[in-house]
């Protein structure tokens, strides 16, 4: 039971601290809608990869990368199609496609129903040793590219004007993006991990001045939220995934009252 309840605890805290990293930069760029449509996107791949008999985590991370990397296609400077729009369509498509082919299955459906709660019990020690490499990947990434990071989070327009190359620093982000979120999927679900992508780092971004403080915030707060809504969950009896939105939802409550108390406007 210990080892059961350790590892839970490990998986929580991976997914929560890599999804509030992701956070940091998704919310910093203001496109927070990346998160769900690329969660979206590894609930597609899953649900079609179980139909043919693959396994889930590599049809996830398999449509997700290729649905983040399309995104790089959209720039900024096209007035035709705005970044928010491609997402939403994106968005459009994968949602129907999940749901598609959840209604193809003539079996039973509680497996691929569960990925859009998602299940921190149960979780494999497989699966968590995939999310520690992962995270620690990013956290690699974001160290060597973290001046090419800030300047994208400046100006995508601006960054390439000045030398920085942006475009595939951009790509990489968000294929890393995708692959995280595909093999967090089945910990915390495709709803629920919309949640700990916006609201640790939106959070962080209230109380803490500075890219690094903001990073060591939000990575903080996500792992709590996730660690701190299953213990809450475990000892009272409710959805996991439930109390991790409503936890972390209540972090950002308590920054954006703190903000406001002390009178931080800028």
């Amino acid at each position: 039971m210990d080892s059961f309840f350790n590892l839970v605890i490990v998986s929580g805290a991976i997914a929560g601290s890599s999804t509030g990293l992701l956070g940091v930069y998704i919310v910093g760029m203001r496109m927070p809608f990346i998160g769900v449509c690329i969660s979206h996107a590894a609930m597609a791949g899953s649900v079609f990869a179980a139909l043919m008999g693959f396994n889930p985590i590599s049809g996830a991370i398999a449509v997700s990368v290729v649905t983040s990397m399309s995104l790089a296609t959209i720039h900024p400077s096209n007035a035709r199609l705005d970044i928010n729009v491609g997402l939403a369509i994106l968005f459009s498509l994968m949602l129907g496609l999940t749901f598609l082919g959840i209604g193809l299955e003539q079996g039973s459906r509680t497996e691929m129903l569960g990925l859009l709660w998602g299940s921190l019990l149960f979780v494999r020690a497989k699966t968590v040793l995939l999310m520690g490499t992962l995270g620690l990947a990013l956290v690699i990434f974001t160290v060597v590219f973290n001046k090419e990071l800030k300047a994208i989070l400046f100006s995508r327009s601006l960054a390439a004007a000045t030398g920085v190359h942006q475009g595939f620093v951009y790509c990489f982000f968000l294929a890393l993006c995708g692959i995280t979120l595909a093999v967090n999927l089945h910990a915390i679900g495709g709803l629920m991990i919309f949640s700990l992508i916006t609201n640790p780092a939106a959070a962080a971004y209230q109380i803490c001045r500075g890219h690094k403080s903001v990073v060591i915030a939000s990575t903080l707060l996500g792992a709590l939220s996730a660690v701190g809504g299953f213990l809450v969950s475990f000892y009272c009896n409710l959805p996991t995934g439930a109390c991790i939105v409503v936890l972390s939802t209540i972090f950002f409550g308590l920054a954006a009252a703190y903000r406001i108390i002390m009178g931080k406007n800028d």
